[in-house]
């Protein structure tokens, strides 16, 4: 075979052997290879291998927000949940004809309430109200024999008036529970000798020329995974605690604090089709959604292989789902990805991140290390400035203005930059942002272990 020289190295990049002299290295136009790859040749992202892998574990944010960013410019951001538009009240006392309610009721003369004291289910009208928080039912069958004890109330039911009565004299007002969620700055710090600087290398892409540098690239990359484990698993110190005491900043709420906060979590691996049929009947009670991806760690996915597996009954007249013809050089695949169940459809990705042997997250390392966390797919529609806007349940935002884009602000010291005495350089990569879970009611997030009290 002839000598071929190629015009490409084995990364696929264009190599520009002939820079031209005008060329300057700024923040502007530097690149990263899996930067260049996404845009340039996204075939050659899985080439990109690193002894224990590229060192990356992007991936969770950019797949559940969609791909989009949002930016923001006050020190944090905020949004409005609307809660049920239908009210059910548990842990009333009902005495008599009297029921005392742990919150507000917002009934009216004439409504129909349905009243259960977990045995028996009974149906009355509102005669009176005594205060915001007590009212006096009359009931449409047999006398109520309560007598302090605890019930539950559907309060938006029904209502009943005779021919000629007057109207409500008020009606009923929803508010949107605000949550916020505040910024934090992300830092790193890069520095090399000046004769190092020769090493960067000159690609040719659709942006124009850009350049790349071994050493930088990996720093970037740490940068980058940094701000998505802030994401996802950073907690905002306390008001009260020593280290905000002490001046330093609290930062944001991480998506676990937050689901751990207002969603819902559980202790142990999913194991069982009832495991997964009893999360189906929480998010029908919970929200809308029904349609789930859980992002799983290595043995909660292997569980949930074993799960979908076992459906398939191997015994004679046994129930098979999903049966397929075997064939002698047919692979046997078990990746189960997707299943639907009681109406819920979930989906299944095995999460890299949470067996990374380096991070305290690896269920190696941490006892309490998370199993899994399910995102539901879709959108939710909240308040945002007083309109109401469709969003998806994850939201990345990053601090920007007419004047700056805070998304990964680099600085260049020394020969890339600022001239300094020294003969070396230096890059400071700043990123300010912070994340909004919409919804939190949808999410689930698990432990390895028994964890949640």
């Amino acid at each position: 075979m002839a000598f071929d020289l190629k015009t490409n190295n084995l990364n696929g990049i264009s190599v520009i052997t002939e820079p031209n002299a005008s060329l300057v290295a700024l923040p502007s136009n530097f690149t990263t290879k899996y930067d260049y790859a996404q845009i340039e040749q996204p075939h050659l992202i899985k080439e990109l291998m690193y002894a224990n892998g590229k060192g990356s574990i992007l991936g969770f944010i950019r797949a559940t927000t969609n791909g989009k960013e949002g930016t923001y410019e006050s020190d944090y951001v905020q949004h409005g949940e609307m809660g049920r538009r239908m009210t059910t009240m548990s842990g009333i006392t009902a005495t008599g004809n009297n029921f005392t309610c742990p919150r507000p009721h917002k009934l009216q003369v004439r409504d129909v309430v349905k009243i259960i004291n977990g045995v028996t289910e009974f149906q009355g009208i509102v005669s009176s109200i005594t205060s915001p928080t007590v009212f006096v039912a009359l009931s449409d069958t047999v006398a109520f024999t309560f007598s302090a004890s605890a019930v539950t109330v559907q309060i938006d039911f029904s209502n009943r008036s005779l021919k000629g009565d007057n109207a409500f004299d008020k009606g009923k007002t929803f508010k949107p529970v605000m949550y916020q969620n505040h910024t934090q700055i992300i830092r790193s710090f890069f520095e090399f000798a000046d004769s190092e600087a020769a090493q960067k290398v000159w690609i040719e892409s659709k942006k124009g020329p850009q350049w790349l540098h071994e050493d930088m690239e990996v720093n970037s990359i740490q940068h980058d995974n940094k701000a998505e484990l802030t994401a996802i698993f950073h907690n905002r110190a306390l008001d009260t605690a020593p280290s905000t005491v002490a001046g330093f900043a609290q930062g944001m709420k991480g998506v676990v604090q937050q689901v751990e906060e207002r969603g819902n979590v559980s202790n142990d691996y999913i194991t069982t089709v009832q495991d997964l049929s009893d999360m189906a009947l929480r998010a029908k009670r919970q929200g809308t959604c029904r349609e789930f991806t859980i992002y799983a760690g290595h043995t909660q996915y292997a569980k949930l292989r074993e799960l979908c597996a076992s459906v398939n009954a191997a015994f004679i007249n046994g129930s098979h789902y999903g049966a397929f013809q075997n064939e002698p050089d047919m692979a046997l695949k078990l990746g189960f990805v997707s299943i639907l169940l009681d109406g819920v459809q979930f989906h299944f990705c095995s999460w890299l991140l949470l067996d990374d042997a380096a991070l305290i997250q690896s269920a190696a390392i941490n006892p309490a290390a998370l199993a899994y966390i399910m995102v539901p797919s879709g959108t939710m529609t909240v308040t945002e400035n007083g309109n109401a806007i469709s969003k998806p349940y994850i939201n990345m935002m990053f601090r920007a203005s007419n004047m700056t884009n805070r998304k990964r602000q680099t600085k260049f010291f020394g020969m890339l930059g600022q001239q300094v005495r020294e003969d070396r350089s230096s890059v400071e990569i700043l990123t300010e942002m912070t994340n909004q879970v919409v919804g939190a009611n949808n999410f689930w997030v698990g432990r390895k272990g028994v964890f949640y009290s």
